[in-house]
């Protein structure tokens, strides 16, 4: 019979030790599946630096906020020091401990007390000291992954013990903390820093800057700005750094060129309007951009072009003193430029790409999400979005958010998209050529630029059949972009390698790009196959002589994937397009459509006009394709890329 009151949560005081040992390690384990994301563990130790050089900013307002980083991939650690406000004694023999938290919750990134128990028992050495006028230390705990994971009752439950050297990067400050954690071992990720393939501060500066609380978003200029140097010691023990940045996120418009904000665009426009001019008529620097921007302050998001937006949205929005960025390119090789020549990451990685990111408290929640569109839902990948809150309460760990916090940022990031769009005729198209991001190179390098690509990359086309009487191809190297690939593809027109259509128009201004007819016309061998003298043929000629078609279609590109996302952003329809003509294919018709080449000869007999190479399907509609590059190798060996085309194109409907 219970007689006195109790406190339920005192009540394990008096249970057996064991007991209260496999509670605890059922508590940790519980906030260790929280943490999934490859970079949580520098989240957490940049944020809990980021808030203690703040706190200590209030109270000494001349301090300059200051992070030392050091990445090491020879002894699989990451370091990190600052000149925050340090900690007191019994705050720092507590704040290991599962939620126990200092923080106030009021303006700083992390308060759940979550944080610390993921990077003490995530891993399995943790270095970590710190230092002001009423307490210094520095103290170690080891194997705290491997206790929390032993199911045996084998594994020592570890504590923090002291620590004699004090380490390189602790020296900077005569305040502050310090945290060194030793990556590797079973259940941690990531188990070694090998796995990013990044080996330089260069590279490391665009992971940290965008994927972790380093990254700061601020829509003002504040001038009160945290500054970090980076240090990173590359496998070989090579090292390079990076002083004195500021920590701030890398926006698309601070590094991609020929970036226009939309209120400035509004603004000469309004000006030109005023004094009578022509608004449509705006200076070149704001034509063929690569892409448009803006932020948004809480009463312009309310304002957006959704009918989504209820009143409730709007309680939310002054709640949360809700402001948002967005940032719409012209194409989503943007991201791939940007990852593989800018940062010079794992090509394919996308450090940078369109989506729904949402930050609380200058810092940067979760994963991307998908902008919801339910029409041209292809700006969903060219549109890149940040929508920020003051004082949200993200879920445990790393997650996100409440429902209703994502459903509003989903529906602004829609109204965002939707407002942007409507810039696109400023943009440059999308032609799949590799897009120009840094600064427009001279006329005396391009020029040696396309000498060298000239002896790197030469075209050759030399058949005794063609381009009579050189029997060569005028072009000499291979395409770079849309020009190039008309220009190519004209010559092999006039040069008789291509003889079953004409050309009626060409346009720059028209939604597509040209008119053609297909024609037979005497004599008939000209457009009857022969694998030596006329390989572009057809097999049978089901049409008779001096058939002409209709007026049909042309698109340009340098790479099809341009056309493709086209067809998703609902800028073209396929059904309207009956030819496209491309240096490559790309990969992107693997999504939903079906390719059969005619330049395999088994399929020979599906080819209908003179010089096609390929048939794209889908399930409603079909159009022809000329792949020049694939044209090029064919022609110079038609047997030697018959398994090219056969594996790659090629279906087998036997198991």
């Amino acid at each position: 019979m219970i007689t006195n009151d109790f406190d339920p949560l005192n009540s394990s005081d008096n249970f057996d030790s064991e007991i209260v040992n496999s509670a605890k390690k059922r508590e940790i384990r519980n906030i260790l599946k929280s943490y999934v994301g490859i970079f949580d563990s520098f989240s957490e130790l940049i944020q809990n630096s980021l808030d203690a050089v703040d706190k200590r900013k209030k109270v000494e307002t001349d301090l300059e906020k200051k992070l030392w980083l050091e990445v090491n991939l020879q002894d699989n650690s990451f370091t990190i020091s600052d000149n925050g406000i340090g900690f007191q004694q019994k705050e720092f023999e507590a704040f290991l401990a599962p939620n126990i938290s200092f923080k106030d919750g009021s303006g700083t990134r992390g308060n759940k007390g979550v944080g610390a128990t993921y990077i003490a028992y995530g891993f399995n050495k943790l270095t970590l000291g710190t230092k002001n006028a009423d307490f210094n230390y520095i103290g170690q705990i080891n194997n705290g992954r491997k206790w929390v994971e032993d199911k045996e009752g084998i594994v020592t439950r570890p504590v923090v013990t002291s620590f004699g050297q004090i380490p390189d990067l602790f020296k900077k400050t005569e305040q502050g903390t310090f945290f060194k954690i030793e990556y590797g071992g079973d259940f941690t990720r990531p188990k070694n820093l090998s796995y990013f393939s990044a080996n330089n501060a260069e590279q490391w500066i665009y992971l940290l800057l965008l994927k972790t609380p380093l990254g700061g978003i601020y829509f003002d200029d504040s001038t009160d700005q945290t500054k970090f140097n980076l240090k990173v010691i590359d496998s070989s023990g090579s090292v390079t750094e990076i002083d004195n940045e500021s920590a701030l996120y890398i926006y698309p418009h601070s590094k991609i060129k020929a970036s226009a904000n939309i209120k400035e665009i509004a603004r000469i426009q309004k000006q030109l309007l005023d004094k009578g001019k022509d608004p449509s008529k705006l200076p070149a620097k704001y034509e063929r951009l690569n892409g448009v921007y803006e932020n948004y302050s809480s009463e312009e998001l309310k304002a957006l072009p959704t009918n989504r937006l209820e009143e409730k949205h709007h309680l939310l929005i002054d709640e949360y003193s809700i402001e948002a960025y967005g940032y719409f390119g012209y194409s989503t090789q943007l991201w791939d430029e940007f990852n593989d020549n800018l940062a010079k990451l794992r090509k394919g990685y996308r450090v940078l790409k369109g989506g729904l990111l949402i930050a609380n408290n200058n810092m940067l929640q979760g994963d991307y999400i998908a902008i919801p569109l339910t029409s041209n839902i292809g700006y969903q990948n060219q549109a890149h979005v940040v929508v920020h809150l003051k004082n949200a309460d993200p879920d445990l760990g790393r997650k996100g958010f409440q429902p209703e916090i994502k459903e509003l940022c989903e529906i602004l990031s829609v109204g965002i998209v939707n407002k942007l769009k409507h810039w696109k005729n400023k943009l440059r198209n999308d032609t799949g050529a590799k897009p120009v991001i840094t600064t427009q190179i001279n006329l005396h390098n391009w020029i040696k630029e396309q000498e060298n690509h000239e002896q790197s990359f030469p075209l050759d086309l030399s058949n005794p059949n063609f381009f009579k009487p050189i029997n060569e191809i005028s072009i000499s190297s291979v395409p770079q972009s849309e020009q190039d690939v008309v220009v190519l593809f004209n010559q092999l027109i006039a040069g008789g390698v291509i003889r079953g259509l004409k050309l009626l128009a060409t346009s720059q201004y028209a939604t597509y790009d040209g008119i053609f007819k297909f024609y037979i016309k005497e004599p008939r061998e000209n457009h009857i196959f022969d694998k030596v003298t006329n390989p572009l043929g057809v097999q049978d000629l089901g049409l008779p002589i001096d058939t002409v078609s209709n007026p049909m279609v042309l698109e340009y590109k340098f790479n099809l994937n341009a056309l493709f996302q086209e067809f998703e952003n609902e800028d073209k329809f396929e059904k309207d397009v009956n030819l496209a003509i491309a240096w490559e294919l790309g990969d992107v018709w693997k999504r939903n459509y079906d390719v059969t080449s005619l330049l395999d000869l088994d399929n020979l007999h599906h080819r209908q006009f003179h010089g096609i190479t390929h048939i794209i399907h889908s399930k409603t509609s079909n159009f022809n394709l000329i792949v020049l590059k694939e044209l090029i190798e064919y022609l110079n060996d038609v047997d030697g890329v018959q398994d090219f085309h056969t594996k790659k194109y090629g279906e087998d409907i036997f198991e």
